[in-house]
């Protein structure tokens, strides 16, 4: 079974690339909009990683992540964060609130993909790790 990423992307041509880059290796599902996200993940179960946006329409993407993290039901799913904002304040306040990456816009899609390799080999390891204990 396939590992899959939910984007969280309200720029259309970013939402096109992501999953171009990135669905030859994954399930890739592709929202414009937090709600719609969630209603998906509700529907069909946690994906392996969520990508984000931080300048989201209705909900700030930092917001979003805060409470996304210390949710009960999806805390332990990793989070990157993509975004244009590319100051290290911004950066720094996303991995306090959880975020396991930051990928700066605009991006190459090669760094794309190790990230997100990254993110889910340390998962796996984590998991195999906890089942050990």
């Amino acid at each position: 079974m396939r590992q899959s990423i939910v984007v969280i992307e309200d720029d259309e041509a970013i939402r096109w690339l992501i999953k171009k880059v990135l669905e030859r290796t994954y399930d890739v599902h592709v929202f414009s909009h937090v709600g719609n996200a969630m209603k998906h993940m509700s529907q069909y179960g946690h994906p392996d990683i969520v990508m984000t946006d931080i300048r989201l329409p209705v909900i700030d993407g930092k917001d979003f992540l805060r409470n996304f993290k210390r949710s009960g039901l999806y805390g332990d799913i990793p989070v990157i964060v993509i975004s244009s904002w590319n100051d290290d304040a911004t950066r720094q306040e996303c991995m306090d609130a959880g975020a396991e990456d930051y990928i700066a816009k605009p991006f190459n899609p090669e760094d794309l993909i190790n990230k997100v390799g990254s993110v889910l080999k340390k998962k796996k390891k984590e998991k195999s790790d906890s089942l050990l204990s």
